[in-house]
């Protein structure tokens, strides 16, 4: 069994990383790629090289859902909060596209994105209700348009229940609460 796959029939990230590092891990032309956080710019590092001129990212085709999670492990009353949710590979995403949260006393909170590009990862914020209750994100289709970065190949915008990890980005998925 491979450490790392790279085909559509096998396109996981490195499998030996930690969760946490995982939601910052993306195939590109050259291979898997690792963004760290060095002082107080963030660096590149390659982790896995694809060589014989395969390019990783047209190889693995559009880019998949791998994580949805969120941002802080609880939130206050009236606080904005934020899903995060991370690809395969880097994306462009259109300023609007839309999730949504449950709230278990308001229900459906819808969760806005502004634009991104060239990230593997974007980020939906909402209004936290005034009340408290427990917030979870269930298996939904992102509206908008988000298509591999810098081509229109159009990118995954599903995710299932097993997209979910904890909050913050580690650990196994729980509802989040608003105190």
């Amino acid at each position: 069994m491979p450490l790392w796959g790279i085909t559509t029939s096998d396109e996981s990230k490195p499998k030996y990383l930690t969760t946490e590092e995982k939601t910052r891990t993306y195939a590109d032309a050259t291979g898997w790629k690792i963004d760290k956080t060095v002082g107080s710019r963030v660096q590149t590092e390659l982790l896995v090289a694809v060589s014989g001129g395969n390019n990783l990212a047209t190889a693995l085709a559009a880019a998949d859902i791998t994580a949805v999670y969120f941002k802080d492990a609880s939130y206050d009353q009236g606080d904005t909060g934020t899903v995060v949710v991370v690809w395969n590979e880097r994306v462009d995403v259109t300023s609007g596209a839309t999730l949504s949260v449950t709230g278990s006393v308001d229900g459906a909170i819808t969760a806005t994105s502004g634009a991104v590009t060239d990230s593997n990862k974007a980020e939906f914020t909402f209004t936290v209700p005034n009340t408290t209750q427990d917030l979870s994100i269930g298996a939904q289709t992102i509206s908008g348009t988000i298509v591999d970065d810098g081509t229109s190949t159009v990118s995954d915008k599903a995710f299932v229940t097993g997209d979910r990890i904890g909050a913050t980005g580690t650990g196994t998925y729980a509802d989040i609460s608003v105190a």
